[in-house]
C-alpha cells in the first residue's frame, strides 16, 4: 500500500491544504518517503514549517492553480472557491487511504453515532479475537496507521462528511446510520452534504455491503436500490430489543449496535459472539454521559449533540429531563421541529446560549412556549442557573444543538467545560 501511494505521488508537486491533524501526517509522510518532492502547506492561519514553502491568508486557495496534486485536509472548506479544472486535482489521506489499501475496511458514517458504532466495530472485532485497527475521524489519521497493517488487519474507519467529500473508492463494508440537517455552513448548498455521505457507498461493487440505518429523510430506499441494486448487497438491521443488554441509553444507541453486529457478522464472527462483547462496551465522552448526581441533581453531558434530532432523541433516552441546555453557533438551521417537541414535552427549564438564543428565544415565543426560559451568557451561568431551578431528583442535560465553534475548540472542549464548571459550583455550595 504504502509503495503504491508513493508512486502515485511520485513527480508531482503537492499542495497539502490546510494543517491540522491530517495536514501533519501528510507533510510528515512526504518528508519521511519522498523527501525530494515539491511539497507547500496552505492554511488560512499563520504557519511556519522549516524547509517547507507556506502560503497562508485569506487568500490560501488561490495557489491551488500552481499545483498537479492538492491533498484536502477534512477541515477546509472549498465550496465554489477553486475552479472546476483545480477540483479535479483534489484528493486526501482517506482518498488515497480507500483507493491503496488492500486490507478490509468497515467504513462508518451518518450525522449522528458514527464514533459510537466504530467504537463499537473495534470493540467488537478485538473481543472476539480479530486484529483491527480504528482510525479516521475519530481522531487518527488514517496514514499513520498504515506500518502497523498486516495481512490480518480489518480496518475500522469513522468517516465524516468533509473526509468523504472527494473520495473516489468505498469501502468494503460501509455503515450509513442517518442523515440530518447538519455542517451546511461547509458547502454551497445542503445537497453538497448529503452527495459527500453518500459517497460511503457510491463507489461499492459486486463484492461489498451497505448497511443502513435511519436514512431515509434524504436518500429514499428508491435511491439506494437504484444506486446498484444488481450488484450491491443492501442489508437492514434486524436484531430485537430484549436480545441487545448494553449500559448505553436510547433506542439511536440500539439501533448503532445493531449496524455494528451486523458488520462484524461478515468477518465470521456470530451474532451471540457479537452481542456479548456489547455487554463489556461503555459509551464515549460527551454522548449522553453521565456526569453525577450533585445537590440532588443528575447531570448529563450530551455535547456531541449538534443536530436537533440528536437532541431529540437524548431527551427521549433519559426521560426525566427538567432542565435543558441549548446554543452555539448559529449554522442557519431551522429549529422548528425542536421546538415544536420541546413544547410538548415535559422539560420545564430551557437554558439557551449564545450567539443562537435570541433566535431560540423567538422561535418559542412564537409557539407560544408555557415553561421557562432563559437566556445566559456562558457556561457557568448556565449551570448556576441549572442547580437554581432544577427539580429535586431530575435531570439537567447539555444537549446544544448548535457546533461549538467561536466559543470552544469542539465539542469535547465545550463538554468539559460544562463538567468543570458543575463540580466548581458544586463545591462552592457546599464550602458557603
Amino acid at each position: 500500500m504504502k509503495n503504491d501511494i508513493i508512486q502515485f505521488l511520485r513527480g508531482k508537486s503537492i499542495l497539502i491544504l490546510g494543517y491540522g491533524r491530517e495536514g501533519h501526517s501528510a507533510l510528515e509522510f512526504i518528508q519521511k518517503n519522498l523527501p525530494d518532492a515539491a511539497v507547500a502547506v496552505a492554511d488560512i492561519n499563520r504557519i511556519e514549517i522549516d524547509g517547507v514553502l507556506t502560503f497562508y491568508g485569506p487568500d490560501y486557495l488561490k495557489h491551488c492553480k500552481d499545483f498537479d496534486v492538492i491533498i484536502k485536509s477534512p477541515g477546509v472548506a472549498i465550496k465554489n472557491d477553486i475552479s472546476d479544472e483545480d477540483k479535479e486535482k483534489v484528493t486526501s489521506l482517506t482518498d488515497l487511504f480507500l483507493c491503496f489499501c488492500q486490507n478490509p475496511i468497515i467504513g462508518i458514517t451518518g450525522t449522528k453515532g458514527k464514533s459510537t458504532t466504530s467504537s463499537l466495530v473495534y470493540h467488537i472485532l478485538n473481543h472476539c479475537g480479530k486484529k483491527a485497527l480504528l482510525t479516521g475521524n475519530i481522531g487518527q489519521p488514517c496514514f499513520d496507521i498504515i506500518d502497523q497493517l498486516d495481512y490480518e488487519t480489518i480496518v475500522v474507519f469513522e468517516l465524516s462528511c468533509h473526509q468523504l467529500e472527494y473520495v473516489r473508492t468505498s469501502p468494503h463494508v460501509s455503515i450509513l446510520l442517518n442523515l440530518y440537517e447538519e455542517h451546511f455552513d461547509h458547502y454551497a448548498k445542503p445537497e453538497d452534504y448529503f452527495r459527500a455521505k453518500k459517497n460511503i457507498y457510491r463507489f461499492q461493487s459486486s463484492e461489498d455491503l451497505l448497511i443502513y440505518g435511519d436514512i431515509f429523510e434524504h436518500a429514499t430506499r428508491e435511491e439506494i436500490d437504484a444506486l446498484d441494486s444488481e450488484t450491491v448487497e443492501i442489508s437492514s438491521i434486524n436484531i430485537d430489543d430484549s436480545d441487545i443488554h448494553t449500559s448505553l441509553l436510547g433506542e439511536h444507541n440500539k439501533n448503532d449496535i445493531r449496524a455494528a453486529v451486523r458488520a462484524c457478522e461478515g468477518f465470521g464472527l456470530t451474532r451471540s459472539e457479537c452481542l456479548q462483547a456489547v455487554e463489556d462496551f461503555h459509551g464515549l465522552p460527551h454522548r449522553l454521559e453521565y456526569v453525577g448526581e450533585y445537590h440532588n441533581i443528575k447531570f448529563y453531558n450530551d455535547s456531541i449533540a449538534t443536530a436537533q434530532e440528536a437532541v431529540i432523541k437524548a431527551v427521549q433516552a433519559l426521560g426525566n429531563v427538567d432542565t435543558l441546555i441549548l446554543g452555539g453557533m448559529d449554522r442557519g438551521l431551522d429549529y422548528h421541529p425542536l421546538v415544536d417537541f420541546l413544547r410538548d414535552s415535559s422539560v420545564r427549564n430551557i437554558l439557551l446560549l449564545p450567539n443562537t438564543s435570541r433566535k431560540f428565544m423567538g422561535l418559542f415565543n412564537e409557539k407560544n412556549y408555557r415553561q421557562c426560559l432563559y437566556e445566559v451568557k456562558d457556561m457557568r451561568a448556565a449551570v448556576e442557573k441549572a442547580f437554581k431551578e432544577t427539580a429535586p431528583g431530575k435531570i439537567c442535560l447539555l444537549s446544544p444543538a448548535a457546533a461549538s465553534y467561536g466559543f470552544y475548540k469542539n465539542f469535547a472542549e465545550r463538554g468539559e467545560d460544562y463538567i468543570n464548571k458543575i463540580k466548581e459550583i458544586a463545591q462552592e455550595k457546599e464550602t458557603n
